[in-house]
């Protein structure tokens, strides 16, 4: 058991209402055993072992969310504890986004996963691609989420230089017009010029996440950027992969 696997258990319980004890949303401990007693069956002497192994991993979970705005610490109606051990209660952002909560939300919240994750497309994306997104990760982790989402952008921009330098196979042209004036306007009408509608469309979505994100930090005002605006730019930058490695061969050719 590793945090970043009992992250995904907590979402799973978390959407399944069967996370809750002793007046916590959340209670670590019946979470914990419940995930012990399926890995081991019925031998009760197993389950105790496997729960207290386990423990920790619940707890920092929790602790986790917590950092991510799902869950708070404490119970979710005054007076409403029976135990002195400690749990967590939703949000209310939290108990709003629980229907929304997926397999791509849980990979963002757990940030090794996703790491190793952004590192697969390393090889089709390039280095370049690669540092800015481990760096998103761990400026969101940090709490500098103004950072998150400036390399989240940078590394949208990584991807489409790196469909444009594939389609041209000429990376000296590509960085010449992406260096000029309104150049990633130029670079993006190389790749999507003679594109079908769809992928234009697509494509031009995505770099939204760029214009939203890296050029707020051209601007000198402040921002009013949260931990919630840094996860949704994690996830629209791995959409963004997802989607590019998808359609490559069509995009490049």
């Amino acid at each position: 058991m590793t945090v970043e696997e009992a992250i995904g258990h907590v979402i799973q319980a978390l959407k399944q209402q069967s996370a809750s004890q002793f007046g916590y949303d959340y209670y670590p401990p019946h979470v914990a055993t419940q995930v012990a007693f399926k890995d081991v069956g019925h031998q009760s002497a197993d389950v105790d072992r496997l729960t207290a192994e386990y423990y920790p991993h619940f707890q920092e979970a929790g602790w986790l969310l917590c950092m991510r705005g799902v869950l708070l610490p404490g119970v979710h109606t005054y007076q409403a504890q029976s135990v002195s051990d400690g749990g967590y209660s939703l949000t209310v952002a939290g108990a709003e986004q629980l229907d929304n909560l997926d397999e791509t939300t849980g990979l963002i919240y757990r940030s090794g996963s996703l790491q190793n994750t952004f590192r697969e497309f390393a090889d089709l994306f390039g280095d370049a691609f690669q540092q800015r997104a481990l760096e998103a990760i761990a400026c969101r982790d940090a709490g500098v989420w103004l950072a998150s989402c400036v390399m989240s952008g940078a590394a949208a921009e990584a991807v489409l230089l790196a469909i444009a330098i594939a389609k041209t196979k000429n990376e000296d042209e590509v960085l010449t017009i992406y260096r000029r004036a309104k150049g990633r306007r130029d670079v993006l009408n190389v790749i999507i010029g003679q594109a079908q509608k769809h992928r234009k469309d697509t494509l031009k979505a995505f770099t939204g996440i760029i214009a939203a994100w890296r050029d707020e930090a051209g601007h000198g005002a402040a921002t009013k950027i949260t931990t919630a605006n840094a996860d949704e730019a994690l996830r629209q930058l791995l959409h963004m992969c997802q989607w590019t490695r998808r359609e490559w061969e069509a995009l490049v050719a």
